[in-house]
């Protein structure tokens, strides 16, 4: 009798178990919150980002990308999927929760959810400079407005940047142990060897290229404007700028969670 008994015990611990099982893992599923080329631009009684649109040319040969030009300068402008970032860092991204890529979640799967959700919105931004002396795009004072009226700043990667900052972010999810240390150090050299670098002074016939990165956009947010405020094309003798200009470009956002087909 008393074994009737343990064995009914087991099957009710199995079976709650299972229960648990359905209800702390859901089923799996795919998120994407990707970004193109929007067809409308976001509706904003901003002055600056009305006068930055008469700047200069804005083309985009797919509805990938949207490269601001003016004669002598062009700087494209790239929104990036979480797959295009982890193929930046593929050993990074492969790790599950101990993943060192510092722009996602890498491939682990938020087991409350049941899917890898987005960590950052992240942008590649090219200059290319053909005749000017010397330009300067500054990244800190790069930032997003939705059409749900948020306004998102850039991360900057010391912890003294003024708004948002990869090292405090960082810091904040650190624990104690000296695996937790390595892979904030990690992450930080990752960032610091592929982000838009301050400071980064592009001289004539040359290019420079690097992520610029913002908080993970809301999933009703339709269309936003990325605005790259006071760019710098002209120094005067003692290397003060002279001239600047706003740049601001409108993307079409969209975020679907599909089931994970089985193989």
């Amino acid at each position: 009798m008393r074994e009737l008994g343990m064995r009914y015990l087991c099957v009710l611990c199995i079976a709650l178990l299972g229960g648990c099982q359905s209800v702390f893992n859901p089923s799996l599923s795919v998120y994407t919150s990707d970004l193109h080329v929007a067809e409308e631009k976001l509706e904003t009684s901003s002055e600056l980002v009305q006068n930055a649109r008469q700047n200069g040319t804005y083309v985009s040969d797919d509805s990938a990308s949207i490269t601001f030009s003016m004669e002598g300068l062009r700087i494209k402008v790239e929104p990036l999927s979480d797959s295009q970032l982890n193929a930046l860092f593929p050993q990074d991204s492969a790790k599950g929760q101990f993943s060192t890529n510092p722009y996602t979640y890498g491939d682990w799967v938020d087991p409350l959810k049941g899917y890898c959700p987005k960590r950052f919105t992240v942008f590649r931004v090219t200059v290319i400079n053909d005749i000017y002396a010397k330009v300067l795009l500054d990244p800190i004072k790069a930032y997003l407005l939705t059409d749900q009226g948020e306004k998102l700043y850039a991360f900057g990667i010391p912890a003294s940047a003024p708004y948002e900052s990869f090292e405090q972010y960082y810091r904040g999810l650190r624990g104690q142990s000296g695996n937790e240390f390595y892979r904030f150090d990690l992450r930080m050299g990752n960032v610091r060897s592929s982000a838009y670098l301050e400071d980064q002074l592009v001289f004539k016939g040359e290019s420079y290229s690097g992520l610029i990165a913002f908080k993970a956009l809301q999933e009703q947010v339709g269309v936003i404007e990325m605005v790259l405020q006071d760019f710098i094309f002209k120094f005067d003798a003692s290397g003060q700028p002279l001239e600047s200009l706003n740049v601001a470009m409108s993307f079409q956002h969209k975020a679907e969670l599909q089931p994970l087909e089985a193989d």
